[in-house]
């Protein structure tokens, strides 16, 4: 098992850092259907848009597979597919700015706070 969590760490929006704090399945849970609605109401409005920050295409691929992945399915298959799920989170939060996703994450009670990286 790794020692990595990447529920427990920083990901870059288009304009900041959100550092995740989820522990539990139930917050666990409130993380996966917020990233699925974003992703979804995303991809509704325009999933052809380039992303602002580095002109990648959006690929709603990764943020829609989340809540049905059984590499997800426990605390201990997160915990074992880490990197995965860290790319899941890294795509999914880098499409919208810190606030964004901080206003999303308190209205779902999802555990967050604002973070800057050292060397950020």
């Amino acid at each position: 098992m790794s020692d990595f969590n990447a529920l427990q760490r920083s990901y870059r929006a288009t304009d900041g850092w959100v550092h995740l704090k989820v522990e539990t399945d139930e917050e666990w849970r409130r993380l996966r259907d917020t990233l699925g609605e974003a992703a979804l109401a995303d991809h509704m409005w325009d999933h052809h848009e380039r992303h602002p920050a580095d002109g990648e295409a959006y690929r709603p691929e990764f943020q829609l597979q989340v809540e049905d992945d059984p590499r997800f399915a426990t605390a201990e298959l997160r915990l074992q597919n880490a990197a995965e799920l860290s790319t899941v989170i890294t795509e999914a939060l880098r499409n919208r700015t810190q606030k964004e996703w901080v206003d999303l994450f308190e209205a779902r009670r999802v555990p967050h706070e604002i973070k800057t990286p050292a060397g950020a």
